[in-house]
């Protein structure tokens, strides 16, 4: 069987289960989870290299068990042997090949198996069809490379046009038009380039057709959620993800983001690496227990979150989780210690008057630069001073920064914003 009919035909047989799944008591979520991660930690023991010595010999007789284990991070598998992580025995035919985006500066190569792949697949269509989607809606992708026709589209479901995100957004948004789509999917970064670039002509064609927006992988504040829904006229739904582990979460109707438990084992983690209390602040460490081409146990994706304690009222009782701030590595350091993180740097950029976006550079010698993209029309130095003004306010005191013009945010080669960087401290 090819890659790909294995793909779809895993994908066909888990669609049933995947809706069943977020229907299930806590407990037997919690069984299942727990059954596969002890799976998983049996198969790596026996089969992968890196997971061979005596850190991994742990007992799993409780979910709290696995933090016992330790922690992995991009760094971690790319300054060892990355084939120390691999299956044995696999040819290509058996996994899939992902890539980082890239945003950490390294990229790093990631195989999934066809198995794990095939029920990722089904829990993507259950993403777009509790979102209201319908197969048939058309939809504008903005990615920065292009993707492969999957088998439903051959078949006239989902129908899809990719289009380049390198583009200018004058460009991007001619190819949306063209498209005239139900939904379009990118990055809230682009998504904002898009509608900048748009006239109230252009709005009132896209919404003549447009249904829904979709976005993932940059963080999604509430106040660009707002602007996102408000300029299109359409729902936003956001998506949590990661190449490593695939889906993370997923938003519903109501507007939490629940943990695709079928998959993944979510745990936040302090700076000792062990689990905080539900509503407490930390790192994001997951683990993707149907994963055998490649096994990441507890891997740290760089970013920090919490899980919201409850059930939502939507019916979907995985648990749900918030990204609060970004990569945790996302930040500048101003004197005294005090760190900025990048949703404030996004939030002051939504409501300074005059900016349309920001990117902010801290150099080795601490020095802060904040590059403005200026709305049409706006003088330069009347925004940077009103920019400085509201970080003063976040910050509690004035702090010293320099401000560049800059005609649109960096993207990384995965086609992600850069916000903020930061070479004053060690890298991740």
């Amino acid at each position: 069987m090819s890659h790909g009919l294995g793909v779809a035909v895993r994908e066909v047989g888990h669609v049933v289960d995947a809706f069943r799944a977020i229907r299930r008591p806590r407990a037997e979520t919690d069984l299942r989870t727990l059954d596969g991660l002890r799976d998983l930690l049996a198969f790596a023991r026996a089969n992968v290299p890196h997971y061979a010595g005596p850190r991994y010999d742990v007992r799993l007789d409780t979910l709290a068990d696995l933090a016992r284990l330790p922690i992995l991070d991009k760094a971690a598998v790319l300054d060892g042997d990355p084939g120390r992580f691999h299956a044995p025995g696999l040819i290509p035919r058996d996994y899939r090949v992902d890539r980082t985006s890239g945003t950490t500066g390294r990229v790093l190569e990631v195989r999934h198996d066809v198995a794990a792949y095939g029920y990722h697949g089904a829990t993507v269509f259950r993403r777009f069809l509790l979102s209201g989607y319908r197969p048939w809606w058309r939809i504008a992708h903005i990615k920065p490379f292009p993707r492969p026709l999957r088998w439903f589209q051959r078949l006239g479901l989902f129908p899809r046009t990719v289009i380049g995100a390198g583009q200018g957004d004058a460009k991007i948004l001619a190819d949306v038009l063209k498209v005239r789509p139900h939904l379009i999917m990118g990055y809230p970064v682009v998504l904002r380039g898009l509608l900048r670039a748009a006239s109230p002509a252009d709005l009132a064609r896209l919404r003549r057709t447009l249904r829904m927006v979709m976005t993932d992988s940059e963080l999604l504040t509430d106040e660009v959620r707002d602007l996102l829904s408000g300029g299109f006229g359409a729902p936003v739904y956001d998506e949590y993800s990661a190449y490593e582990v695939l889906t993370v979460s997923t938003q519903c109707g109501r507007g939490a983001m629940h943990v695709d438990e079928d998959r993944v084992r979510l745990e936040i983690v302090g700076e000792d690496g062990a689990p905080v209390p539900d509503g407490e602040e930390g790192g994001v460490v997951v683990t993707h227990f149907r994963e055998r081409a490649m096994p990441l146990l507890r891997y740290r994706l760089g970013d920090r979150g919490m899980i919201v304690p409850g059930e939502c009222g939507c019916g979907n009782r995985f648990t749900r989780m918030r990204v609060t701030g970004g990569r945790s590595d996302d930040y500048v350091t101003f004197p005294g210690g005090h760190r900025v993180y990048t949703a404030t740097f996004l939030s002051l950029a939504m409501w300074t008057p005059g900016v349309a976006e920001s990117m902010v550079r801290q150099a080795a010698d601490g020095t802060v630069t904040v590059h403005l993209v200026a709305e049409a029309g706006r003088d330069f130095g009347q925004v940077a001073a009103a920019y400085r003004r509201g970080l003063a306010e976040q910050v509690g005191g004035p702090v010293e920064v320099r401000f560049e013009r800059a005609e649109r945010v960096t993207l990384t080669p995965g086609g992600k914003g850069r916000f903020v960087e930061s070479a004053a401290r060690p890298g991740p």
